[in-house]
């Protein structure tokens, strides 16, 4: 991980499909694969454009300890409406921490706890959804020479 910092996130409109992760975090991974190929799938043979990066964010699901995964490309600039996706606007975020994390997939959890300990040291209030910005994540590539952007919102 490097450095944190602190900065405003732009909106953006992104083809997107959601699954629930039973009991948390544990169960990203599954529900990542579950509906990560379908929705790829969709966007690649419907033609609609779509580009790079992925963005994925995770919020949890009310009075239990499961989160909703969702996983999302950026959309053209006009959005088509789909039963295989959903089109979603992704907030614009007036502060958040970010920060790099570079590796495979195992690690971000890892990533992750080490960036949300960091941003507390900083004294500083999480809220909201946390996101991963792909950057660099080529599938020609092995996942250690990945690049994540991973980013939450802060007061």
């Amino acid at each position: 991980m490097t450095e944190i910092e602190y900065r405003r996130i732009e909106p953006v409109t992104v083809y997107a499909a959601s699954g629930i992760a039973a009991g948390g975090p544990e169960g990203v991974p599954t529900v990542i694969d579950q509906i990560l190929p379908p929705l790829l799938g969709a966007l690649h043979s419907s033609g609609v454009e779509h580009r790079e990066p992925g963005i994925f964010w995770y919020e949890p699901v009310d009075g239990t300890d499961d989160l909703r995964v969702w996983v999302s490309w950026i959309a053209g600039d006009e959005p088509v409406e789909s039963p295989d996706w959903q089109v979603v606007e992704l907030p614009a975020v007036e502060r958040a921490a970010t920060t790099r994390y570079e590796g495979d997939m195992p690690g971000i959890g890892r990533a992750w706890s080490e960036f949300m300990q960091a941003i507390a040291a900083d004294g500083v209030e999480m809220y909201g959804a946390c996101r991963e910005v792909y950057l660099e994540a080529p599938s020609d590539r092995p996942q250690s020479e990945w690049v994540t952007e991973l980013q939450q919102p802060v007061r």
